[in-house]
């Protein structure tokens, strides 16, 4: 009893204590024991989960999906330990609503640990908020911020945005893996850093390079720009590993600050899945596969400068498998032993390449998008980091068939092909932009064969062709056996589609003669590395993914809003209602493009006519179109006026 008249005067009668408790706006939690059973929860947390009576149940029987994003393993941490862990704006996936599928959610918490009348540690206790509608509103704002700039991230300063310049700012897109880098620009220090990576494709063969300069800011980006380019121009000439290292190790004698710099290189051959690598000084790749993940050895070579030589070993790797290329900031992490960091990496990578961790709800992106980034999201929220990290990693994978279409040569062929070739290409790993700039220039191309090649419609009139090569490049071919025509003389708004397809990819040709016309494209594909500049490494998903089915609406007076692909097939329908809503030109107009999936030629021509109908007036026209989207890429470059999204008017003028 006197126990108790000390806890009631010193803390409070229990129901007193129960309601303060319960009333509290953050979401609080007891749990007891190595186990981490609920013991007491508050109202702000049943107000998360109101179907879920927790109490005398286990974290791990109620919430299972935490262990794979490594929730639990930090409440053991702070159960065995009893030193406090606290984040800021946590991604959790979990099925708080009891519906059998999980939410996302993000939190600031501490999580602390609470000892028993002995002494001891018998439970952790955690205060937490939800901050999911503050995040979302900040990555929304971001995502603005990122198409009104064309840049994927804002960066902090001048070094760093030189950083971005020197670094490889993409991998490439081969038939036999699938790459990709990250890099994040350490938390307390905001310069650029020495880091750099790099991916070279070689037909038969990919070599992946990371490396590391000692130092950080402007001189450290300096001395990294100039290794990175003597290593590539070795590569790229074709010496091997070893003699490449050595030529490059030859070469930092005349570049001050770079003795003691560290690469690791490895050479990926497609065919065999052989990989001849070599650790200059740099900690070993990781090799992530079916039956878990295991360090390469290193190959005993030393630093640039350090006379050892540039030794190779090799090792193979199967298909599905990944090798992971990265600087020792991703495992010298603050608070973390060397040898505990470094296993937590391996652990880490491992079971989410095997589906058995990372964040539950499912993802779109690539098998080895989410290897990278769901690693070093887990990794770092606990932690941080204090170095620059770089992280270059490529999957395994069969080579993709080359795609093969034959068809009828009428006004539907194009839109066939392009539901095809949209899916192929991102089979094959293409960006968005890339799907977008080569199916509108392979568009154009069938609209071309099926309008001039043919008088009328002929049955397997038109094939398409499309192949990816080891060098990285797309080649596309469109041929028909006709005899071509070309416009009439005089015919008004016709003759962009060509000329919109040669400056949408790398190279493009058409060739005619007595047995047909080949219209034939070369694009090199490219993926970005992912540049971040915030200790909050979580991010979303950015692929685009739009409706290509063409609908055109009005959805008040003045107003157009215009969505999927916009052909030769659907543009006389959009160049009717432009002309009845803006009664010929006479009454202002807006045309939002922003969710356009494909504008070609024949859309380009109605929305020019439709400007020189406005012109002659002297009224509004406007046209709506998000920097970055296919229709702001397709009328920049025929530059027709368009207002990037926002809400001011641009007066259609000569």
């Amino acid at each position: 009893m006197a126990a108790e008249r000390n806890w009631d005067k010193t803390v409070g009668a229990a129901d007193d204590v129960r309601r303060v408790f319960d009333n509290v706006p953050a979401l609080l939690v007891g749990l007891e024991g190595p186990d981490h059973r609920f013991v007491a929860v508050n109202a702000a947390y049943r107000a998360l989960s109101p179907p879920i009576d927790s109490i005398g149940l286990f974290v791990r029987e109620v919430y299972p999906e935490l262990e794979s994003q490594q929730i639990l393993q930090m409440f053991d941490r702070v159960y065995e330990t009893g030193e406090p862990q606290s984040g800021t704006e946590w991604r959790v996936q979990a099925d708080f609503e009891g519906s059998g599928q999980a939410q996302e959610h993000f939190f600031d918490f501490i999580v602390t640990a609470r000892q028993g009348d002995d002494g001891s540690i018998e439970g952790v206790q955690l205060a937490f908020v939800d901050v999911t509608e503050r995040v979302r509103a900040r990555q929304a704002a971001e995502a603005r911020m990122a198409e009104l700039s064309e840049r994927y991230r804002n960066v902090r300063d001048s070094a760093t945005v030189m950083q971005q310049a020197l670094l490889a700012p993409s991998v490439p897109v081969v038939p036999g893996a699938d790459v990709a880098a990250e890099y994040l620009v350490a938390a307390e220090d905001t310069g650029a850093g020495g880091d750099w990576f790099d991916a070279v494709p070689l037909g038969d063969r990919l070599v992946l390079i990371v490396g590391d300069v000692v130092g950080h800011g402007v001189e450290a980006a300096a001395v990294m720009s100039q290794l990175r380019t003597a290593l590539r121009m070795q590569i790229v000439a074709g010496y091997p590993v070893a003699e490449a290292l050595a030529a490059v190790d030859r070469f930092h004698e005349h570049v001050p600050g770079s003795r003691s710099a560290t690469v690791c290189v490895g050479s990926l051959d497609f065919t065999t899945g052989e990989f001849q690598y070599c650790t200059a000084g740099h900690p070993p790749p990781l090799l992530v596969g079916a039956e878990g993940s295991r360090y390469l050895e290193p190959s005993g070579a030393g630093p640039l400068g350090s006379g050892t030589g540039f030794p190779v070993r090799t090792e193979f790797i199967d298909v599905g498998d990944a090798v992971m290329l990265y600087t020792d900031g991703l495992i010298e992490r603050p608070g973390r032993p060397l040898m505990a960091s470094t296993a937590e990496f391996a652990d880490l990578a491992a079971t989410i390449a095997a589906g058995q961790g990372g964040f539950v709800i499912e993802s779109s992106a690539r098998p080895i998008d989410r290897i990278c980034s769901e690693t070093l999201e887990l990794l770092l929220r606990s932690t941080g980091y204090s170095d620059d990290i770089t992280l270059l990693a490529a999957q395994r994978r069969t080579p993709p068939p080359p795609l093969q279409m034959t068809l009828d040569a009428t006004i539907h062929a194009a839109r066939a092909v392009r539901v095809r070739l949209r899916q192929w290409l991102s089979d094959v790993g293409a960006a968005s932009d890339d799907i977008s700039d080569i199916v509108h220039a392979v568009s154009e191309f069938v609209e071309n064969a099926v309008e001039h090649g043919y008088a009328t419609e002929v049955s397997d009139g038109v094939v398409v062709e499309a192949s990816l090569a080891g060098d990285g490049n797309l080649y596309a071919s469109v041929v028909d056996h006709g005899q071509w025509k070309d416009h009439r003389e005089g015919e008004q708004g016709r003759g962009r589609g060509l000329a919109m397809a040669e400056a949408l990819v790398s190279s493009a040709h058409v060739a005619h003669g007595p047995g047909g016309t080949t219209a034939s494209l070369t694009h090199r594909l490219s993926r970005p590395a992912n540049f971040v500049t915030d200790t909050l490494v979580s991010r979303a998903d950015r692929q685009r993914s739009m409706d290509s089915e063409f609908t055109s609406v009005v959805t008040e007076p003045g107003r157009i809003v215009v969505s999927g692909d916009v052909d030769s097939n659907t543009a006389s329908t959009l160049d009717r209602q432009i002309a009845v809503e803006s009664r010929s030109g006479i009454a202002p107009l807006t045309i939002d493009l922003s969710a356009v999936t494909q504008l070609g030629s024949a859309g380009v021509s109605a929305l020019a006519a439709a400007r020189d109908r406005a012109q002659r007036q002297g009224s509004e026209y406007v046209l709506v179109a998000p920097p970055g989207s296919p229709a702001h890429h397709v009328l920049s470059l025929v530059q027709l006026p368009v207002a990037g999204g926002l809400a001011e008017n641009l007066v259609a003028e000569g």
